[in-house]
């Protein structure tokens, strides 16, 4: 009897193989796709992988008008150019399910997961997704995939599947339909072909920051008045605040201080209480990339990408989570000793193994699917991380440990000052005990104002009372952070998509600054035009709506086909509406679209200051490559990062090179010769994991391995 595992990555195959092999598992390609063979408990086992979707969603016929329903699962190397690697990976898991008897997936245990299994298990090989059992584990260690080996689901989780499958239908009508609607809108009010896109998710996302950018330009300051009391004390001068925070009558303001000023002033009342802060619960995916934002300044994608590459690495729990508590079965003690071997966690974990019992700490927040963030016990190697890497690793570590650690102590003291019956408040602070700051405390702001003693009855000795004019603030924009945090509030997206879903803002031209979030005038007009005429598309209710009814399917309370077919009827109506003020809706856009274009050639222009040999060079390397395509070559997967490598032309000298799509955070590169077409292969080098591309030079074609290091030495079209 075969049975063949269905990993969602090559990299995470390894990882499966090697933890279930009683010995050495063998390596294998078949396609240029790696497989291994290995054997346990008597029975023979394939470990093989996907390499994230192999199948996506694609109308049966060709049509450019809307709406479109007719939609069938593909090949993705068929709707999306440069996915040809894919094709290898779809033909070498169906010839490896001929082999196989038993079927089980082992991809990442969520909607995104299910549907990867499901769909290779369907399409590629042939299989019933119902034949199927399932391999569900939290951390890629060796402990963690035993266990969900010898504690198989007997079958694929279908809620989760279904749920994964409607979002994936629903996002399609949404996306597709809405953003063809947008460009006929154009096309009818100009005559040009100009592209929008907008999505079931985006354009309640695109309005909740639109509706921000109104607010701030609406707003108008409100003059107020604070009054302030500097007072010395052993030599040293404190300022105190009046007790009437803000106020609204300069001359209420004027007659405070004119009163105070009489004095005498002395010390009313001394209050001093002591404060017990817990320690912050487990990170859930929300809170770790709010977290670092603010410690790192890292987009929310960007956290998600790396936090991803640590779970892979097997050193990280799964990310893509909601809960903010721990497995109530993880050996506690086992990831704190194992934490201990490195240095600079050496002492916090020393202290916490001391304790009598080791209890953590936890969130409201729960996820049927996969326990808060933790780190695994397995250590990273030496020199493994990148400094990224380190980041974040520090930060699921510290905090990881800090809710084991003790409360800290925080003594918060208030002084009232009495000045002729106008009370002001002298307020301190500081720490009395550390407990978890210790641990987490560098990732935590608290301030330590520390006052001297006093005493109540007391004078005081005032050097100075006065007035300071103020005015009221608009509200903050939001970061890329807090957009995050307003997506769970409101419920639109997923835990998974919401940093997708605002770097696709971001390339749309629909916002700009990566601090402080702006809405361009293009985003804008969007959002204003289709309020105006249709605005059900940008309605946070509907979306909201359809995300709790996705929940529902996935515990099963209801039928897929049933809430795909209510989201059918529901866009239908939009777009018949939208049909009937098409030409309104492509007027109005038109203007901030023209202005786009004229930006653009603008920049292209001033991009182009350069010498008259840089400017040919550009011109015959990387202008002539665009006509032949408008999407950039994927040659295969990033070896380091799993980012898509990509043939890229530098700007200064037009030569070509392949780079990883997650630079800068990834310095992946590779040469290329500078002749010959590139066709990407889908294979990977068995010596250094390169991909393999083919160069087609007229009538000429040869493999390469594209490490000019990789110690194997490659034979033409041997692979």
């Amino acid at each position: 009897m075969v049975t063949l595992i269905i990993a969602e990555k090559p990299n995470v195959a390894k990882k499966i193989a090697y933890a279930l092999a009683e010995r050495k598992p063998i390596r294998k390609t078949l396609y240029g796709v790696p497989y291994y063979e290995l054997s346990r408990d008597g029975k023979k086992i394939i470990v093989a992988p996907a390499v994230g979707h192999l199948y996506t969603l694609a109308p049966k016929t060709k049509t450019y008008g809307y709406p479109i329903f007719d939609i069938e699962w593909v090949p993705v190397y068929v709707a999306e150019k440069g996915k040809s690697y894919a094709k290898d990976y779809i033909k070498a898991l169906r010839e490896l399910a001929k082999r196989a008897d038993e079927f089980i997936v082992a991809c990442d245990y969520d909607t995104e997961g299910e549907v990867i299994g499901y769909t290779a298990l369907k399409y590629a090989c042939g299989v019933d997704p119902k034949k199927a059992k399932r391999m569900k584990f939290s951390a890629l260690t060796k402990r963690d995939i035993l266990k969900a080996w010898y504690n198989l689901e007997p079958t694929i989780n279908f809620g989760m599947a279904d749920a994964g499958i409607a979002r994936h239908i629903l996002d399609w009508y949404w996306g597709v339909n809405l953003s063809r609607a947008l460009t006929h809108a154009i096309k009818r009010a100009s005559g040009k072909w100009m592209i929008l896109s907008t999505g079931r998710v985006q354009g309640p996302t695109l309005k909740f920051l639109v509706e921000r950018e109104k607010e701030i330009a609406n707003f108008k300051p409100t003059p107020y008045w604070v009054i302030k009391m500097t007072l010395e004390k052993n030599g040293k001068q404190y300022t105190a605040t009046y007790e009437k925070e803000r106020i609204l009558d300069e001359e209420e303001a004027k007659r405070i201080v004119q009163e105070a000023k009489k004095g005498p002033a002395f010390v009313e009342k001394v209050e001093v209480k002591q404060q017990k802060r817990n320690p912050p619960h487990p990170f859930d995916l929300g809170t770790l990339q709010r977290e670092a934002y603010s410690a790192f300044g890292y987009s929310p994608k960007k956290t998600l990408d790396i936090a991803q590459r640590l779970y892979e690495m097997g050193i990280c729990s799964y990310p893509r989570t909601s809960s903010q508590k721990l497995p109530k079965n993880l050996n506690y003690k086992y990831i704190i000793q194992s934490l201990a071997k490195i240095p600079e966690y050496k002492p916090f974990a020393h202290e916490l193994l001391g304790k009598p019992q080791l209890k953590p700490v936890e969130g409201q927040k729960d996820d049927p699917a996969h326990p808060a963030i933790y780190p695994t016990g397995e250590l990273p190697k030496p020199g493994e991380l990148t400094q990224e890497e380190k980041n974040i690793y520090d930060l699921i570590v510290r905090r990881f440990l800090a809710a084991f650690a003790d409360p800290a102590v925080r003594e918060i003291m208030k002084v009232i000052i009495n000045s002729n019956n106008h009370r002001f408040i002298l307020s301190g602070a500081r720490t009395v005990k550390e407990g978890w700051l210790k641990i987490y405390g560098k990732y935590v702001s608290f301030d330590e104002v520390i006052l001297p003693k006093f005493r109540e009855g007391e004078p005081v000795k005032v050097i100075q009372i006065k007035r300071e004019k103020k005015k009221t603030k608009p509200p903050a924009r939001y970061s890329p952070a807090s957009v995050i945090k307003k997506m769970e509030d409101l419920g639109i997206g997923t835990k998974a998509t919401r940093a997708q879903i605002l770097e696709t803002l971001y390339q749309r031209g629909y916002i700009e600054g990566k601090k402080k979030i702006r809405v361009t005038p293009l985003g804008m007009k969007v959002v204003e035009a289709l309020e105006k005429n249709v605005p059900e598309i940008v309605s946070v209710e509907l979306t909201r709506e359809f995300e709790e009814k996705m929940d529902e399917i996935m515990k099963r309370k209801l039928s897929k086909d049933r809430v795909i077919e209510e989201a059918r009827g529901q866009l239908i109506k939009i777009l018949r509406e939208f049909k009937a003020k098409e030409l309104d809706i492509g007027k109005e856009l038109m203007e901030k679209l023209l202005e786009r274009e004229k930006n653009k050639k603008s920049k292209k222009k001033t991009a182009k200051e350069l010498t008259a040999e840089e400017e040919e060079a550009i011109k015959n390397a990387v202008e002539n490559h665009e006509k032949k395509s408008n999407n950039l070559i994927i040659v295969g997967k990033c070896p380091k990062c799993g980012g898509d490598l990509v043939v890229r032309y530098n700007r200064k000298t037009g030569k070509r090179f392949v780079g990883c799509s997650n630079w800068p955070n990834c310095n992946v590169t590779y040469p290329l010769l500078q002749r010959g077409k590139i066709i990407p292969t889908g294979k990977v080098c068995p010596e250094c994991n390169a991909p393999v591309v083919k160069i087609k030079e007229g009538k000429k074609e040869y493999e390469v391995c594209l490490d000019m290091k990789c110690k194997k030495k490659m034979d033409k079209n041997k692979y």
